[in-house]
């Protein structure tokens, strides 16, 4: 079973891990130990704080030890890229972390490790920082391979009800988040949904929860952790439209490589 490496839990990651996992790959996901990626509703990120989560019909799995690879579900793990390079065969790693204000550098593992490096996000530029890279900004070009660079990070997030940036809450600082929202949960314009080292946040707007970082999770400083919903119509589960043509980007250039 040929092992795949992705980096980075949120929606896009898992929907590769899941889309990966389909095409006969043993998926394995790398992220933090409490990673604070918002929409937990369509990825596998809760298996960080509940050790197992289901994605359109697939299971992932925590696990600290990832030497057993032959199983026919995601493993999530917070171990090392590297190490697990060195102590596995893998053939295929997945830059998924959509760092969107941070130029990705070429990893020190590339130096000593032949496994193809997708890059996903801005700032991939194929031949200098990656093997290969697959659009992810919205238009015409969404999931398809880039022949040198991908788009740099531009506009405004997807507009609901005329609402884009005004709808997102970031972490006004790193560190603990403290929250008992769930995703799905409706809320209150100015209701109080948490704090982060005793900064009190409270809801933007009225609406639903299409996003909230998980009680306990991590921030980093201008991380998004919620998003709402306030038309109550958004796809709050399950894999988005997005993520999975990036997904399905993915799967089609893996297949033309061969």
């Amino acid at each position: 079973m040929p092992i795949a490496i992705i980096q980075g839990s949120g929606d896009v990651g898992s929907a590769v891990a899941h889309q990966l996992t389909l095409e006969g790959f043993q998926a394995i996901i790398v992220d933090d130990i409490a990673p604070a990626h918002a929409r937990r509703g369509m990825s596998f990120v809760d298996a960080f704080y509940e050790g197992a989560a289901l994605l359109s019909s697939v299971k992932a799995r925590y696990t600290d030890d990832v030497s057993f690879t032959e199983v026919r579900e995601v493993l999530v793990s917070s171990c090392d890229v590297a190490k697990l390079l060195t102590q596995l065969s893998v053939g295929l790693v997945i830059d998924a972390r959509m760092r969107k204000r941070m130029l990705p550098e070429l990893p020190a593992w590339k130096a000593q490790h032949q496994a193809l490096l997708i890059g996903l996000g801005p700032g991939f530029e194929v031949g200098n920082n990656c093997d290969l890279a697959i659009e992810t900004a919205w238009g015409g070009s969404l999931g398809e391979s880039v022949r040198s660079s991908t788009k740099a990070l531009a506009g405004h997030p997807k507009p609901i009800d005329g609402h884009t940036r005004e709808r997102i809450v970031y972490a006004p600082q790193a560190g603990k988040w403290n929250t008992q929202f769930n995703v799905g949960d409706v809320v209150k314009a100015g209701e109080i949904l948490g704090d982060i080292e005793a900064q009190i946040i409270t809801a933007p707007l009225s609406g639903r929860l299409r996003g909230i970082s998980h009680g306990n999770a991590q921030a980093s400083k201008a991380q998004k952790i919620i998003e709402i919903d306030p038309s109550h119509l958004e796809q709050i589960y399950g894999i988005g439209e997005r993520p999975m043509k990036i997904a399905q980007g993915i799967i089609k250039a893996l297949h033309t490589r061969k």
